[in-house]
């Protein structure tokens, strides 16, 4: 049976939340080295891929829902706003978004 992952690859631990790279392949789970941690076997159902972008954008997303916030555009005026609860904020958003 093929594994989801290979040796070197970044993962993070759904259960724990730890996230590192894979250094051994077992059976049933992997070895993982975390970033904060010492070594460690996961499940290989516990394993999911980790990016960098993916992490940032979950984590947003569950704090915007932790606060009730959400981006209100003004498509008219071009004006952008952050909303939290009742409360909003002018978001100022440059002119151009740099590529990686």
């Amino acid at each position: 049976m093929d594994k989801k992952f290979n040796v070197g690859d970044r993962v993070r631990s759904k259960f724990y939340g730890i996230v590192g790279s894979v250094i051994d392949v077992d059976t049933d789970g992997y070895i993982i080295n975390p970033d904060h941690a010492e070594e460690m076997w996961i499940a290989e159902d516990d394993a999911e891929a980790y990016d960098r972008k993916t992490a940032f954008l979950s984590e947003l997303k569950e704090l915007m829902s932790k606060y009730h916030a959400h981006f209100e555009v003004d498509f008219a005026t071009q004006a952008t706003y952050l909303i939290v609860g009742k409360e909003r904020y002018p978001y100022l958003v440059p002119n151009y978004i740099e590529k990686e």
